[in-house]
C-alpha cells in the first residue's frame, strides 16, 4: 500500500456559512416553551419540457445536463416511501402516510435518534423492483427539496422558491489616461471573452455588479465593477483610468510524483468573478506571477487537480499573503478502495482510502444486482469523524438486503474546519447530477449557494 500525506499552508482568512432548519415552539403555559427544531422537505418529481410550454405559474429549475430549448419544471410529489433508521440501522418508523397532498413532510429532528437516518426510497412503481434510495444522516437534515423520479401522474407543479430576479442588458465602459483594446465581461451568469467591443450585453442577478477587466495586447491594465445594465449599448458608460497592478508570487508544494493534473483559479468577489487562470510548468512545478490590486479584500482561489492515487480534488480557499497550492494536513490519502463489512454486528461502509483528523462530510455509494429486474442504488450522506465508519440502514428489500455483496463502490468527502449547515447543503447539491434521488438547490437558494461553493474554505474530493 502507498500512502501519501499531503500538508498544508492554509489562509488565514476562514470563511463559513450559516444556517438552520426552522424552529416552532410547543404550546404551554406557565413556563417558557422549549423550542423543537423542525425540518420540511419538499418531495418532487422534475419533468423536461419544450421551452415556453410549461404553466407560468411554475418554479424552473436550473438542471445539469438540460438539453438545449428545453425547461424543467417540478410537480410535487406525495407517492414517495420514507423511513426513519436509527444510528444502528435499524428500521424505526415509516413516514409515508404523512407526506401531505403537496408533497411536503415535516420531521421534527427529536424524532431521529443522534446518528439515525431518513431514507427516501424510490422504484418506478410498486411492481418495479428498481429501488433508488437516499438516506441522510439526522447532522445534515434542513429544509430541502428532495427529486424523486417515481411518476406522480397528474399533479400541480411546484410554484414556490423562484428564482433572484435575472436583468439583461449592456455593460459599458471607457477608457481616458489608458490604452486598452479588448474587454471582457463576467458575471455569474455570463463569461464572455475579451474582444474589441467596451460595450457587450450580458444578464446578471438585479444585486450582482458585471466586472469588465481591460486588456492591452493581453496585458491587464485596469478594470471595473458596472452596476446598472441599459437596453442599449454604450447606455451608461463607467471609465476606466488606470489602476496599480501588483505580481502574486506562488507555490505548489505537492511533490510532482503525487500530482497527475492540477488547474488554479483565481477569483474576485463573492460571484466568483474570474480574474485569471494562474499558469504554471506541470513538469517542474515552475509557476506565472499573476497581476491583482493589493486593495481588493475578497479574493479566493479554486486550486483543482487528481493526486498520482487518482483521487480528484478541489481545494477552496481565501487568498492571503501567500498561495501555497497543498492540500490540508488533516487529510491522509491511501490507494485503498472502500469496501463494505460486518463490523461488531452493523453492516459499514468504510471509506479505507481517505482519513481525516476533522470530522468530514462523506458520500458513500453502492449498487445491488439480484437480477436485471430487482436492482439497488443506494446513496448515503452523513458525518464521518476520524476513523469511524458510515453504518448502513437496513433496508430489508427483498433479494437486496446484503450490502457485502455490493458492487460499484464509490466515496466523495468534503473536509473544512468547520461543518457549517451551507458548506452540508453544498455538499448535497454538489453530487445531485449523480445521485438517482437528490436534494435538488432551489432556484431561490442560488446564490447563496454559489457564494458557498466559490468563497466557502473547503477541500472536496472523491474517487
Amino acid at each position: 500500500m502507498r500512502t501519501l500525506i499531503v500538508t498544508s499552508l492554509l489562509a488565514s482568512v476562514m470563511l463559513s456559512g450559516c444556517g438552520s432548519g426552522g424552529d416552532s415552539s410547543n404550546s404551554g403555559s406557565g413556563s417558557t416553551p422549549t423550542p423543537v427544531t423542525k425540518y420540511a422537505l419538499q418531495f418532487v418529481q422534475l419533468v423536461e419540457v419544450n421551452e415556453g410550454t410549461s404553466e407560468a405559474s411554475c418554479t424552473l429549475f436550473d438542471v445539469d445536463g438540460q438539453a438545449a430549448d428545453k425547461e424543467t419544471y417540478a410537480r410535487v410529489a406525495k407517492d414517495v416511501t420514507v423511513k426513519i433508521y436509527d444510528a444502528d440501522g435499524n428500521f424505526v418508523e415509516d413516514l409515508s402516510d404523512s407526506v401531505s397532498d403537496v408533497g411536503v413532510l415535516n420531521v421534527a429532528k427529536n424524532d431521529i435518534e443522534d446518528g439515525g437516518y431518513l431514507s427516501i426510497i424510490d422504484s418506478p412503481s410498486d411492481d418495479d423492483k428498481y429501488y433508488k434510495v437516499l438516506s441522510i444522516q439526522k447532522e445534515l437534515l434542513g429544509d430541502f427539496i428532495i427529486e424523486v423520479n417515481r411518476n406522480q401522474g397528474d399533479v400541480s407543479c411546484y410554484t414556490a422558491d423562484k428564482a433572484a430576479t435575472l436583468d439583461t442588458g449592456y455593460a459599458s465602459v471607457y477608457t481616458t489616461d489608458i490604452a486598452a483594446n479588448s474587454y471582457a465581461f463576467s458575471s455569474s451568469q455570463s463569461e464572455l471573452a475579451a474582444g474589441i467591443s467596451a460595450s457587450k450585453e450580458v444578464s446578471a442577478f438585479g444585486n450582482e455588479d458585471v466586472l469588465v477587466r481591460a486588456y492591452n495586447n493581453d496585458a491587464l491594465v485596469d478594470y471595473a465593477f458596472v452596476s446598472t445594465l441599459t437596453a442599449a449599448a454604450n447606455g451608461d458608460l463607467n471609465p476606466l483610468t488606470g489602476v496599480v497592478l501588483n505580481t502574486y508570487s506562488w507555490n505548489i508544494s505537492l511533490p510532482a510524483n503525487e500530482l497527475a493534473t492540477l488547474s488554479v483559479r483565481l477569483n474576485q468577489g463573492i460571484y466568483s468573478y474570474p480574474w485569471t487562470d494562474a499558469t504554471f510548468v506541470a513538469a517542474t512545478g515552475i509557476t506565472t506571477d499573476f497581476t491583482y490590486v493589493d486593495t481588493e479584500t475578497s479574493w479566493s482561489y479554486s486550486a483543482k487537480g487528481t493526486t498520482a492515487l487518482n483521487w480528484h480534488f478541489k481545494h477552496n480557499d481565501a487568498l492571503s499573503t501567500s498561495l501555497d497550492v497543498q492540500l490540508p494536513t488533516a487529510l491522509t490519502l491511501t490507494d485503498n478502495n472502500p469496501a463494505i463489512n460486518t463490523v461488531a454486528g452493523n453492516v459499514v461502509f468504510q471509506a479505507q482510502g481517505v482519513d481525516s483528523t476533522l470530522t468530514r462530510l462523506q458520500r458513500s455509494e453502492y449498487d445491488i444486482l439480484y437480477n436485471s429486474l430487482n436492482t439497488l442504488n443506494h446513496v448515503i450522506y452523513s458525518e464521518v469523524a476520524s476513523g469511524d465508519d458510515v453504518i448502513i440502514p437496513n433496508l430489508a428489500l427483498t433479494n437486496l438486503d446484503d450490502p457485502t455483496s455490493a458492487t460499484n463502490l464509490t466515496i466523495a468527502v468534503l473536509s473544512a474546519d468547520t461543518l457549517t449547515a451551507d458548506l452540508q447543503a453544498f455538499f448535497m447539491y454538489e453530487n445531485a447530477v449523480s445521485d438517482l434521488v437528490s436534494v435538488v438547490l432551489s432556484p431561490a437558494d442560488t446564490v447563496q449557494n454559489n457564494k458557498t461553493k466559490n468563497t466557502g474554505t473547503y477541500t472536496l474530493l472523491n474517487r
